[in-house]
């Protein structure tokens, strides 16, 4: 068993790493609420994990991710399948825009694009993150990217 976490290893990652990762799975979830709510839970499971993590960070990511991604197929099931649509949060209107299009993105193309672009992980890190291989992330980039550009440009279209 490893060395315990620590009160000072919580305290660096909410001074250093919370906000970014709080970002990054608000984007993926459309919702700062649920981020919120995932993000103190993958916190938690560090804690209560007992063993050193090496990159806190990057792990509290990763299962905040999978935490939200298991939280959105239980509402799928008990809402029938049907569309669930979240509000995201308007800063500005780039941003807005930016939001609106990676939410109508499926949930892999979306991770993919905000770790990818937004958190600017290379291919191999992205991979790992979600448990994908570099091919798998290469082709969910393809695809979203063709989705963004219709969907922003339908946007800029509008904004004319």
């Amino acid at each position: 068993m490893g060395v315990r976490l620590t009160n000072d290893d919580l305290r660096t990652f909410y001074s250093t790493h919370y906000g970014r990762v709080l970002g990054v799975v608000t984007l993926v979830t459309g919702s700062r609420a649920a981020a919120e709510d995932v993000v103190h839970e993958a916190v938690a499971r560090a804690w209560e994990r007992g063993g050193r993590i090496e990159h806190l960070d990057r792990w509290v990511l990763t299962v905040a991710l999978n935490l939200a991604r298991n939280r959105w197929r239980k509402i799928r099931r008990e809402v029938g399948g049907r569309a669930v649509d979240c509000p995201v949060p308007a800063e500005d209107g780039q941003a807005v825009d930016l939001a609106r299009a990676l939410r109508e993105l499926p949930g892999r193309q979306r991770e993919v694009v905000v770790l990818y672009y937004l958190l600017d992980l290379p291919i191999a890190e992205v991979a790992e993150l979600l448990g994908l291989s570099a091919g798998g992330v290469k082709h969910a980039l393809f695809r979203a990217r063709r989705s963004l550009a219709g969907a922003l440009a339908v946007v800029d279209q509008e904004v004319s």
